[in-house]
């Protein structure tokens, strides 16, 4: 079992970040999969999205669209513009030009095992209104962690 999972999870908890049953689940995670690289195996592998804000949606996708050759997917509020397997988001905002957030995909995301090996490398996951969670970086720049599809 790996130490210094241990020791994140318990200095974790010790410092009020963390619930006695994330604790618990935590550890009976990291038992539950001794030999892996973390305590609920996750590992981001892709650039699910960009999420961007624009001062006119539609001039915005038709830039896109024009430029790229991306199909469009209207949504309520904003537009997705897909590239691959990857997309943009359009959200229209101010100040405009400026990046929403990253979107970091993960392959067979289970919400309650990111949360708790989170919680276990020290990061504190925030709800989110779409797909996943955000955290925060060490400088404050949004992440998004949501399955990759």
């Amino acid at each position: 079992m790996n130490d210094n999972m241990i020791s994140g999870l318990l200095a974790t908890y010790e410092n009020g970040k963390m619930s006695r049953r994330d604790l618990v689940q935590g550890l009976a995670l990291l038992t539950a999969s001794a030999g892996t690289m973390s305590a609920a195996g996750f590992q981001g592998n892709s650039i699910n999205h960009v999420s961007m804000q624009v001062s006119d949606l539609q001039k915005s996708t038709d830039f896109y669209q024009r430029v790229f050759g991306c199909k469009v997917n209207k949504r309520e509020g904003n537009n997705q513009l897909v590239f691959g397997k990857s997309f943009i988001v359009l959200r229209p905002a101010k100040p405009a030009g400026t990046v929403d957030h990253l979107a970091i995909g993960v392959d067979n995301f289970n919400k309650e095992s990111v949360t708790a090996d989170l919680k276990a490398r020290g990061v504190t996951p925030m709800e989110s209104k779409g797909a996943g969670f955000h955290v925060m970086d060490p400088d404050g720049y949004p992440l998004q962690i949501s399955e990759n599809k």
